[in-house]
């Protein structure tokens, strides 16, 4: 008699889990590296898009920083969602969205974290890149940040004021705008107004309100919501970490 195997008892066995680390090659160093910076019950930050290949590498990344005993959590650039961090002290950032975007630098300068970046290419620097940051505080004492700029614009020039405080010297300008942009761990300041020509300052910090009709906060080109209130703007030397890996 001719013994064959029984097919069901193939299909039936387990499948062979799939490393993570080769979903994508940079990951295994990622990890490696966030392993490192993390110490006692820290958390990983891991920002992703929306996209399959962001997901699944996401997932892949979480699952080899669970290995090494890590906790990740999955952020993305929907609104809020990085709320899901609340409650965790997080001691690093990994992007995998991309070197274009925004959202993993400025949740690393918010957290006063590095954020762990993949190289290009292996002849790329492995040094630790800095860049200045804008810190904007509200009357809440939520403090958001921002990378590269700063405005409050009026809605309607001749129904409000803007008021700025430097050094406890206050200037109030009817139908004003201000635009602040980081420079060598100070502040550039640009302000204007209908019959108040452009004028630039440097500061160290600056406390904006406003009052009237409603004006507009910009945060690096997009613009956030309707503002009434104050806010101080805090140059923030060196308050992004970049470390590619």
């Amino acid at each position: 008699m001719t013994s064959t195997t029984d097919s069901s008892s193939v299909r039936s066995g387990h499948t062979a889990r799939r490393d993570p680390a080769a979903i994508w090659a940079p990951l295994a160093g990622l990890a490696d590296a966030a392993t490192e910076t993390v110490t006692d019950s820290e958390t990983v930050a891991v920002t992703r898009g929306f996209d399959r290949k962001s997901r699944q590498r996401a997932k892949a990344l979480s699952e080899l920083l669970e290995e090494r005993g890590v906790n990740a959590v999955e952020v993305t650039p929907a609104p809020d969602s990085e709320r899901l961090l609340d409650g965790s002290t997080v001691a690093a950032v990994v992007n995998l969205v991309g070197a274009g975007a925004w959202n993993p630098y400025r949740l690393a300068a918010k957290k006063q974290v590095p954020v762990l970046t993949p190289r290009p290419t292996e002849e790329d620097s492995a040094a630790e890149a800095t860049r200045d940051v804008i810190s904007v505080t509200g009357t809440d004492s939520t403090r958001d940040i921002a990378l590269t700029r700063v405005a409050v614009l009026p809605e309607d020039t001749e129904n409000s004021d803007i008021t700025l405080t430097r050094d406890g010297e206050p200037l109030t300008i009817p139908g004003g705008q201000v635009e602040i942009t980081p420079n060598e761990r100070n502040l550039d300041v640009r302000i204007q107004g209908p019959d108040f020509a452009a004028q630039d300052i440097t500061v160290g910090e600056l406390l904006v309100q406003t009052s009237g009709a409603p004006h507009r906060f910009i945060r690096d080109e997009l613009p956030i919501a309707e503002f009434e209130g104050s806010l101080t703007v805090t140059s923030e030397p060196t308050g992004l970490r970049v470390r590619p890996v």
